[in-house]
């Protein structure tokens, strides 16, 4: 809420040869107030990414939410990924078969950019890899 008081005292002024006095001082409130929407989203920069044996980079996973409570960043995955490692922004995460990983999580709101790196084993691998994010 702004509130603003406007004290005007003593203005005199010269009309038609009379003098003119402002009321002593005038006041009033101002109220604001507006609505700002929920929006958390991550992405991955690159799309498609050729199967290859060692370690693939995914590209940048670009993370941004305004979720005062915070949110998580979870992948899906083919079943074939289950086994290998997804490094994002230096930490590990073993894909299982369940085929879904919570791979970052932020309390509050925030905007964030990290590496992500696939680990395919030496005789390669075919899936795919979706995000999605949940607010808290």
């Amino acid at each position: 809420m702004i509130r603003k008081s406007l004290a005007l005292a003593g203005v005199l002024g010269l009309i038609a040869g009379s003098a003119w006095a402002t009321p002593d001082a005038a006041s009033y409130t101002l109220q604001i107030s507006g609505f700002v929407p929920t929006v958390c989203n991550a992405n991955l920069d690159s799309s498609t990414v050729a199967s290859q044996a060692g370690e693939v980079a995914l590209g940048e996973l670009n993370e941004f939410c305004n979720d005062g409570a915070g949110y998580q960043v979870w992948v899906d995955y083919s079943p074939s990924l289950a086994g290998d490692t997804l490094s994002v922004g230096g930490q590990q995460i073993v894909l299982d078969s369940s085929g879904t990983a919570m791979i970052d999580s932020a309390a509050g709101p925030n905007i964030a950019s990290k590496t992500v790196l696939l680990d395919v084993p030496q005789n390669g691998v075919s899936g795919t890899v979706s995000l999605r994010v949940v607010t808290l």
